[in-house]
């Protein structure tokens, strides 16, 4: 029975991290391919790769920690593997938290229309500015996430490997400090923004579409459907990172990190990064186009194979 189990765990992070990796770094090499062909990123692309990439680096380091924490292999490597992939797990994720907010903010400004002097001060910079946020976003979660590496510590006066492996943070006042601290600074500062930012756009299309229901002679078309397909997927992103970001939190609130439940709480920011991935492609009109490009390219290099045996057999 405890074999089965192992095997399922195993199963299910295979499958949500290979779709996490295989989505986002499609999303990072079509947008670099789009930088070397025309020499540009557009702002909003360079935000959805920042997010991607990040996505796909934190499913990068979740595969060691996933065999280690699962196959009970932390004597083999010690604390130090820990170490690294807590913190490059923690550092990505909450960097793709700010990236998500950041995009969310980013599409406020390029869809709402309003008369206030700072707002349009923003519209206007809105390229430069988003650069400098992308900057400071890795150097404040680096500072955030780099103390997380002084609570982890393989616990030598316990003899089962299993519970060693498994209970490696350090159950102190501090850490629970911190554990706050990181949580307001990185997930709800973050969740705030995105609602706001989608509120606001959403508030806005409401009364666009009233004013051009009362017109006649009102455009409809991709004037107006592509603003609206922006709202749906910055509001699907919102939903995702509220049931990840939620079920994480609701783990976390048990008084012992031990067993399965860190298992789920890792596999959560893995079905965060894969969804997202989906998203962003189904809801990015260049994404999605160079994705059913690659999928019809893939069903045109299968039908001559079927052709010349065809012909073969005639």
């Amino acid at each position: 029975m405890a074999n089965t189990f192992l095997i399922l765990q195993l199963v299910a992070v295979f499958t949500v991290v290979s779709l996490s990796l295989l989505g986002s770094f499609f999303i990072v090499f079509a947008n670099l391919m789009e930088f070397r062909s025309s020499g540009v990123l557009q702002t909003g692309d360079l935000i959805i790769t920042c997010l991607a990439l990040s996505n796909g680096l934190t499913d990068v380091g979740q595969v060691p920690w996933f065999l280690v924490y699962i196959l009970n292999l932390c004597n083999n490597t010690g604390e130090d593997l820990y170490k690294a992939t807590d913190f490059l797990n923690t550092f990505f994720n909450k960097a793709s938290s700010w990236f998500t907010a950041w995009l969310c903010l980013f599409y406020c400004v390029k869809i709402v229309k309003v008369n206030w002097r700072t707002f349009l001060k923003l519209k206007r910079r809105i390229s430069s500015v988003v650069k400098v946020l992308i900057v400071v976003t890795l150097v404040g979660c680096l500072a955030l996430s780099l103390p997380i590496i002084f609570f982890i510590q393989l616990q030598s006066n316990i003899t089962s490997i299993s519970a060693q492996c498994k209970n490696y943070y350090i159950n102190e006042n501090n850490s629970h400090v911190y554990a706050s601290f990181l949580s307001f600074f990185t997930s709800f500062l973050p969740l705030a923004i995105m609602l706001v930012s989608c509120m606001m756009i959403v508030t806005f299309l409401c009364k666009h579409s009233r004013k051009m229901s009362k017109n006649t002679n009102s455009i409809s078309g991709p004037l107006r459907n592509g603003p609206v397909a922006v709202a749906k997927m910055i509001t699907s992103l919102i939903v995702l990172y509220v049931l990840c970001t939620g079920t994480v939190f609701a783990l976390n609130s048990l008084v012992v990190l031990e067993g399965n439940v860190m298992v789920f709480i890792s596999l959560s920011c893995s079905v965060y990064s894969a969804g997202c991935s989906m998203i962003l492609i189904i809801g990015t009109v260049k994404l999605r186009e160079k994705c059913r490009g690659v999928c019809c390219r893939g069903n045109r290099t299968e039908k001559p194979k079927h052709s010349h045996s065809s012909e073969r057999k005639s």
